[in-house]
């Protein structure tokens, strides 16, 4: 009897090592370590067309304000407030899932089970990849892939190549959790932000 407990045991082990290291399990890691903190704040670098930009982002739950120097946003959950420093012009927006992507690419960690397909890739230096492809063929996106850190709870890069092959690679500096900030941060206040403009396109 005690065998058969201690196979039983070793074969749901190896399930559950397994469950972990597929591919949702990966994400899933991820997005539980972001939500367990009151806030998370990252530092990051994202390379594009336009060379390298470095920005920082802060996040609790849906909400987030994300600053590079050439644009800041503020995400409440609902509405969307992007200020574009060339012009002081700040567009109000109410984005879908895939829109809210193109501000915040850690948005992903949130929303693959439902919009995307993921499939795990080779290991990368011992960090744990995932590819995922958009259920909607329309969606704008081609493929998106998550790298992981090597402790497996942190994402460290997420490169995002558009249907029309444009390529974003986020790289992720530095990353933590943080203490819980005010919700206003993650309003636009014209007080500290003046605007020589507002679109309002929802």
């Amino acid at each position: 009897m005690k065998r058969l407990f201690a196979i039983s045991f070793l074969i749901f082990s190896i399930l559950g090592a397994a469950a972990a290291d597929s591919a949702s399990g990966i994400l899933e890691t991820m997005r539980k370590q972001v939500l367990s903190k009151p806030a998370v704040e990252a530092f990051f670098t994202i390379n594009g067309g336009q060379g390298a930009v470095q920005g920082s982002i802060v996040m609790s739950g849906a909400s987030f304000t994300m600053t590079t120097p050439q644009l800041k946003v503020w995400y409440d959950g609902k509405t969307q407030w992007t200020y574009l420093d060339s012009s002081g012009e700040v567009s109000i927006t109410e984005p879908t899932a895939e829109e809210l992507m193109a501000s915040n690419p850690f948005a992903i960690l949130s929303s693959y089970s439902t919009h995307y397909r993921s499939r795990r890739l080779d290991d990368n230096n011992g960090r744990k990849c995932v590819r995922l492809t958009p259920v909607d063929r329309n969606s704008g996106i081609e493929q998106i892939e998550v790298i992981a850190d090597k402790s497996g709870k942190w994402p460290e890069a997420i490169n995002i190549t558009f249907d029309d092959k444009r390529k974003i690679s986020l790289v992720i500096d530095k990353i933590a959790g943080v203490a819980k900030p005010s919700e206003s941060i993650f309003r636009y206040d014209a007080k500290k932000q003046a605007a020589t403009e507002i679109i309002d396109l929802r």
